[in-house]
């Protein structure tokens, strides 16, 4: 998949399909223009993880922390507090704090475990009324169907998922990652990252009380989330 990069806003009818904590983590349509660590977490059982498999990467508190350096973290923010790891809808994150009263926060998982929120993100897509592709929403549907029942989605596939609700809301068809501003563009909030590649999910929030909703703002967000995904995913 090529990393197609969406620089937008949220519009009416477009729709958050992740979860949310602290700010809204998304995956959205665009417009065209340019526009120490809490023992929390998903940590490894038993045996040593492999590094050849997406589900074991990045698998403990301590690792997922250092998915940010504190180069980067000073570039998108400055100061920032110690890490400290937690669960957002069930996936493990890190945690900084401001002195402004703003946060980072990283996710980074097996593309499996993101997958878990797909029957509800399916859900908010059809009554969207984006979904007008009968294939697509075929496909769609039985990863819901598969989900619900209990049973798990392979990562690569996953990362494909990804891929199909990014298209659906926008995107280019092969697009596995998006930049966006939260709410809108004229008012952020936030910004945020996410991408889903080689079995990996990936996702960069910047909460802040004085964004501009700037490229440049967004393009550094984007620089950060490229070598995260690169560490998520062993790189």
């Amino acid at each position: 998949m090529p990393n197609v990069e969406c620089l937008g806003y949220l519009r009416a009818g477009r729709i958050a399909v992740f979860v949310a904590a602290s700010a809204m983590l998304c995956l959205v349509g665009c417009s065209s223009d340019k526009s120490g660590s809490a023992p929390q977490g998903k940590a490894a059982e038993n045996a040593a993880p492999s590094s050849a498999d997406p589900e074991t990467k990045t698998s403990t508190p301590d690792a997922l922390c250092e998915l940010l350096t504190p180069a980067e973290l000073s570039m998108l923010t400055g100061e920032v507090s110690d890490p400290k790891a937690l669960a957002v809808g069930g996936m493990p994150a890190c945690h900084w704090e401001t002195p402004a009263g703003g946060r980072v926060q990283v996710i980074g998982a097996s593309a499996g475990t993101w997958a878990t929120q797909l029957p509800a993100a399916i859900e908010q897509v059809k009554r969207s009324g984006l979904l007008d592709d009968p294939e697509t929403a075929r496909k769609l549907e039985a990863a819901r169907d598969l989900i619900a029942s209990g049973k798990e989605i392979a990562p690569d596939r996953a990362c494909e998922l990804f891929s199909m609700l990014l298209e659906v809301q926008g995107l280019p068809a092969g697009s596995s990652r998006t930049v966006n501003l939260i709410p809108t563009r004229e008012n952020p909030k936030a910004i945020n990252g996410q991408t889903c590649s080689g079995g990996r999910f990936t996702s960069v929030q910047l909460v802040a009380p004085n964004l501009s909703g700037s490229d440049e703002e967004a393009s550094r967000l984007s620089s950060v989330l490229t070598k995260a995904h690169e560490r998520n995913r062993g790189a």
